[in-house]
């Protein structure tokens, strides 16, 4: 990482159970405003909310688009990594779930020392 990028860079630790209200588009948007200020983006899917990456899921009742499908747009607005418990995405391999983008798994250990190195880290 070079200077210049460490002091632009934001790590977005996501939580939020997808499809339950609009708290996970929150995160949706905030990732999008973000990527349009060019920061370089690290977000950090915990338990089922990579789900929000799902292609295939209902989320008309928290008014949101299937599968968050905006979501994949990151990488063509800024510098972009994607990563999940390796736990979770091996559920969702295993279940057929398919995601909208690609998403590096791993354990909880590697997400925090990843995340550490991100000039700027959000808990949402």
């Amino acid at each position: 990482m070079t200077a210049s990028a460490s002091h632009s860079s934001l790590a977005l630790l996501v939580h939020s159970s997808p499809f339950e209200n609009r708290v996970a588009r929150a995160d949706l948007d905030l990732a999008l405003a973000a990527a349009a200020l060019d920061f370089e983006i690290q977000v950090y899917f915990f338990g089922d909310s990579i789900l929000q990456l799902a292609t295939e899921r209902n989320s008309t009742d928290a008014l949101l688009p299937a599968g968050y499908r905006a979501w994949s747009a990151l990488p063509d607005l800024a510098e972009t990594m994607v990563y999940a418990e390796k736990e979770w995405l091996d559920s969702c391999a295993a279940r057929g779930i398919n995601l909208v983008m690609d998403v590096k798994g791993l354990d909880p250990c590697g997400m925090a020392g990843n995340w550490r190195q991100a000039r700027h880290v959000l808990v949402l």
